[in-house]
Order: structure tokens, then C-alpha cells, then sequence
């Protein structure tokens, strides 16, 4: 018979030190609650207590000198809405927010962090891995900063020990003539994503490509970026048949799997489409930044 999602305590902390302290208390036991978009519907029934952090102080978007600083209790309402996205380089970050979820229920309800820690299809994880985002975690032994690149492990798996919390995502100011996008296909619009992508375009002198990122979700264990591709991107002036050679090859850096809401076949193809739709409108929007 199996075991039922059945956890016997249930924790709201006050501050991050106490929700950490609790972490460290019960350990793999213990599953955080911010949205429940994602722990209501896995139920993994390993859980022995929930850690409630919606009270914490992690609901915010501020602009700082060197970039933006995103709490990790954010939704994808707010930051789909916030000013600070709403053009420019950052609002990649918005076209993700508005990919999520429905309206009036998963954007409200989830937050930035918990789509960052959960599945490999998550829709926020590719536009914060073309920004060159960095995650900031909070443990009993104080905290520290990582590269979101480093903080993807395997599936469902991060860089968090059981006694860590993910408190904030760090987007580093862009540089001029830059240009993003985002990309995703669901079996309908607010669903999982089947595959998602993200692209980033910085453009220098006679428009040649100085810099280049190039992000995938739900074609690998874990969100990915395609450094292959964007290889084949810097130093050279971008056209049709370099997005097209980029794009085949971001498809072919893929890893993805059959299951039954795509075959990894079609998850390949579908990321070649992607990463070319994202590629022509980030050239396009660098070129008029």
C-alpha cells in the first residue's frame, strides 16, 4: 500500500532565521509551503511537516545600482506587472511571468522561487539563466550567493541543503543594445510547458553579436543553456542562416525524454522552432535598444 501525503506538523515562521532553524530541525522531513502550486499536487509522502513561509518578508522587486533584486515569494502577477520589466532587456522576465499559469489563479498564487526550485519545464528558470541571474540562499551558517546556472542539479534536485532557503534571485543590469525574448509551447496556453526557451542578444559596433545566451526548459534533466549555440553567435554579424545553423544546434545540444505529454522527438524539434523564434526577436529588439 502506498504511503499518503500526510504530514504531522505544520510550521508558519516569522522570520527567515526561524524557517531555516526549522529546516535544520527536521531535515529531509520537512517541505516548504510558499504558493502550494507545486507541493499540492506533487504530495510527496516522504513529507513529515510543512514549513509555511508566506509570511516572510520576501514578497519584492527593487532596482539597485547594479541590477534588480527579486524576493523569492514574488508572483508571477507581480512581477508580469512590474515597471521595472515592462521593456528593455528585463522584460524577458515579464513575457515568462505571463506564459505561467492562469490569470486569476496560478499567478497569484505561485512565487518566483518555488518555480525556480521545482520542475524541469519551469517557465521563470530559462529567462533568468539568459540575464545571468544569481541566487541568494540563507542556511544556519549564514549566506551565500551562486550563479543560477550552478543551482540547477538534476530533476527536482537544486543546490539547497535541507536546511537552506532560497530567499532571492539577483538580475545584474543588462549592457546597451540588448535584446531578449521568451519562448514556450504548452499542450494549451496557461499549461506546463512542453518545451520553453529564452534568448539574449547583446549587440556592438556594425551590429555584430558581442554577447549571446541561449536557454531551454523540459528538454533535459534541468533547465539548460545551449553554449554551443550561442558560441556560434559571438563576434559575428547575426542573419537568417546563422539564427537557422544557432538554432539547429541549440536543438541538437537537447536531452530530452518521451513521456506522455511529448515524445522526445518532437520536444527536439519543437526547440529548434523556439530557439529561432527567440533568437529573431531578441536580434530585433537589440537593434532598436
Amino acid at each position: 500500500m502506498s504511503k499518503l501525503f500526510r504530514p504531522k506538523e505544520y510550521f508558519r515562521p516569522k522570520t527567515i532565521g526561524e524557517a531555516v532553524s526549522l529546516l535544520s530541525r527536521h531535515g529531509d522531513g520537512a517541505r516548504i509551503y510558499a504558493g502550494g502550486t507545486d507541493l499540492l499536487v506533487s504530495k510527496p509522502p516522504e513529507a513529515e511537516c510543512i514549513v509555511d513561509i508566506a509570511s516572510l518578508p520576501l514578497d519584492y522587486i527593487e532596482k539597485t545600482g547594479e541590477g534588480v533584486r527579486i524576493g523569492a515569494l514574488s508572483t508571477p502577477h507581480s512581477i508580469g506587472t512590474s515597471s521595472l520589466f515592462k521593456e528593455g532587456a528585463l522584460g524577458v522576465l515579464a513575457e515568462a511571468a505571463r506564459a505561467l499559469g492562469h490569470w486569476g489563479t496560478v499567478k497569484n498564487m505561485a512565487t518566483i522561487g518555488g518555480n525556480v526550485c521545482s520542475v524541469p519545464s519551469a517557465d521563470f528558470p530559462p529567462a533568468l539563466l539568459v540575464l545571468d541571474a544569481k541566487a541568494r540562499i540563507v542556511g544556519p551558517s549564514g549566506e551565500r550567493t551562486i550563479p543560477l546556472e550552478q543551482f540547477f542539479v538534476h530533476v527536482r534536485k537544486t543546490a539547497l541543503k535541507s536546511d537552506e532557503l532560497l530567499v532571492e534571485l539577483q538580475v545584474p543590469n543588462q549592457p546597451p543594445h540588448t535584446g531578449t525574448a521568451f519562448e514556450k509551447i504548452g499542450r494549451v496556453t496557461a499549461d506546463i510547458a512542453l518545451v520553453n526557451a529564452a534568448a539574449r542578444i547583446t549587440l556592438g559596433r556594425n551590429d555584430v553579436c558581442e554577447d549571446a545566451r541561449i536557454a531551454l526548459g523540459a528538454v533535459a534533466p534541468t533547465p539548460i543553456r545551449a553554449k554551443r549555440a550561442e558560441s556560434l553567435l559571438k563576434g559575428k554579424r547575426v542573419d537568417e542562416a546563422l539564427v537557422e545553423e544557432a538554432s539547429k544546434t541549440a536543438a541538437d545540444e537537447t536531452k530530452p525524454i518521451s513521456d506522455v505529454r511529448a515524445s522526445a522527438e518532437y520536444r527536439r524539434e519543437v526547440s529548434k522552432v523556439l530557439v529561432k523564434r527567440a533568437l529573431q526577436k531578441a536580434l530585433e529588439r537589440a537593434k532598436e535598444a
